[in-house]
């Protein structure tokens, strides 16, 4: 059994650190989306749908795979389910792209804040900083932001597109969805899902309670 992790939007694989050694001895792939976007160079509009084809078609996904995506992550993991129709599991994700909390959703206004600097501009981002209500993941938070602001601009608009760019309608449901109620990035889902102490990032912060439910799944999972 392959356990495929996909972390979130300006995330590496390192959000799963504390996570990973908690799902072994499953075999375990953590997905760079910087590395797999270099790959792929689309051009153009893109959607989650057609990121996680090029996923699919890249890694050999198949429905004997477990997606583990967490927040933009998951958004990929529940449209790699909708093609191939392996087993996935949310963490602060959504299915809905409305439950995403961001002042700016549509894309054309997002791509002209990103050519114009306003996106990964310090005013902007010093701003979210000072606002972020979660002590615990404060740091972590912080780092994110401010790594961001390095990230290339064209890598923010792919993940950009990835987030809110529609896609065709989902016919599936993720197997497993584990989420924190008091989540400001992604807000909590209405569809039943295991909850979790923390914020968006309980994965990071309590990844015993994140991994207990997931293991669940996973004895009755085909190896």
């Amino acid at each position: 059994m392959r356990l495929i992790l996909i972390h979130g939007y300006v995330e590496d694989s390192s959000i799963f650190d504390n996570l990973a050694p908690l799902l072994l001895p499953a075999y375990l792939l953590p997905i760079d989306l910087k590395d797999e976007f270099a790959r792929w160079s689309p051009n153009g509009r893109i959607n989650a749908r057609q990121l996680a084809q090029f996923l699919v078609d890249q890694h050999e996904i198949t429905a004997d795979d477990v997606i583990i995506g967490h927040s933009m992550g998951g958004w990929v993991a529940i449209n790699i389910k909708e093609l191939t129709g392996a087993t996935a599991i949310q963490l602060a994700s959504f299915t809905d792209q409305k439950k995403i909390n961001f002042p700016v959703k549509n894309l054309s206004v997002l791509s002209w804040m990103l050519k114009n600097g306003i996106v990964q501009s310090g005013w902007l981002n010093k701003r979210l900083i000072k606002v972020y209500p979660f002590a615990e993941s404060k740091a972590m938070y912080d780092n994110l932001v401010t790594e961001s602001m390095k990230m290339s601009r064209p890598y923010i608009y792919q993940q950009l597109m990835t987030l809110f760019a529609p896609v065709p309608p989902l016919t599936v449901q993720p197997d497993l969805r584990i989420h924190a109620r008091p989540d400001n990035i992604v807000y909590f889902p209405v569809e039943a899902c295991f909850e979790v102490p923390g914020d968006h990032f309980s994965l990071y912060f309590y990844p015993e309670l994140v991994a207990e439910p997931i293991r669940q799944l996973l004895k009755t999972t085909p190896p």
